[in-house]
């Protein structure tokens, strides 16, 4: 085992992880401040796959793409608060079942439109450059580097700005955030779209690399919910979370395979809420 393999297997790992992250902050914010568990993200990170189908195929750079990804991922999350989960804010169960058939409608709306088969995005930085002896995709570099800035900003808004104590009031106390004037339901929907457009965001990442179905949310949905679970529902255990479960599927990948990849992260899954469970209470950073 020679350094350049480590090299490629720690980047493969920490791009695994950057993606991972990415949803997972998004369901973690959400269910942290609404005490529902988004069922349709995997859905949302199809949609911001198509978007950069789509924007791409008519002849649009992949970066525009991205980006309508993000607006796209951010205004449906807001029509969806808006429209399904604010009719049941005081019945979180049925607001779970309602994200779970949100779900099943996106992918038939996406099979009528696109069809069933798989598609693919080309890679818009084919090139690869030379790490510690590996040679390693710029494209991935790039999905690492933009999961980094994505996730940083969205810590230095919690932790430095003036939204950032309203999203924390709220996730601690909500009733008397709301008696010191936070307009809670305004800050939940903001919450709820920045995490549908942050699903969105790694779809679009991960659609060079991957195929693009109407199903593919669903392969990496598995992963998020055991980051949450393992992270505890707070934004920064999210992320050692995030990083700690792509080092088990990747290593145990490549030992043994990927089935028993899966079975080793739902054992971490099972052994966390042994020990604890995740909360909607007490610090969310």
């Amino acid at each position: 085992m020679d350094f350049a393999f480590l090299v490629d297997q720690g980047l493969g790992i920490l791009a695994t992880a950057s993606v991972s992250a990415l949803v997972a902050m998004g369901l973690a914010l959400s269910f942290r401040l609404m005490g529902i568990i988004n069922l349709a993200s995997g859905d949302f990170m199809m949609i911001g796959a198509y978007s950069v189908l789509t924007f791409v195929a008519i002849g649009l750079p992949y970066v525009v793409g991205v980006l309508a990804a993000c607006v796209i991922g951010f205004l449906l999350g807001a029509l969806t608060e808006r429209g399904l989960l604010q009719r049941f804010s005081r019945a979180p169960e049925l607001a779970i079942l309602g994200t779970f058939g949100l779900g099943i409608v996106i992918r038939q709306v996406v099979e009528l439109i696109y069809g069933k088969n798989f598609q693919f995005v080309e890679n818009p930085l084919p090139g690869s450059v030379e790490i510690g002896g590996a040679e390693f995709s710029i494209y991935r570099l790039v999905l690492i580097g933009v999961s980094v800035v994505v996730i940083g900003a969205l810590l230095l808004v919690l932790t430095l700005t003036p939204l950032g104590v309203k999203v924390r009031a709220v996730a601690a106390d909500g009733d008397l955030a709301e008696t010191l004037g936070v307009r809670s339901r305004r800050l939940k929907l903001v919450v709820f779209a920045v995490s549908t457009a942050m699903a969105s965001l790694a779809g679009s990442l991960i659609a060079p690399l991957t195929n693009v179905g109407p199903g593919m949310g669903n392969a990496y949905l598995f992963v998020m919910f055991v980051v949450v679970i393992v992270g505890g529902a707070r934004v920064s255990m999210v992320l050692v979370a995030a990083l700690a479960i792509a080092i088990v599927q990747n290593v145990t990948t490549l030992v043994v395979d990927s089935l028993v990849a899966k079975l080793a992260i739902l054992a971490m899954a099972f052994i966390v809420l042994a020990a604890s469970r995740p909360s909607t209470k007490g610090a969310i950073v």
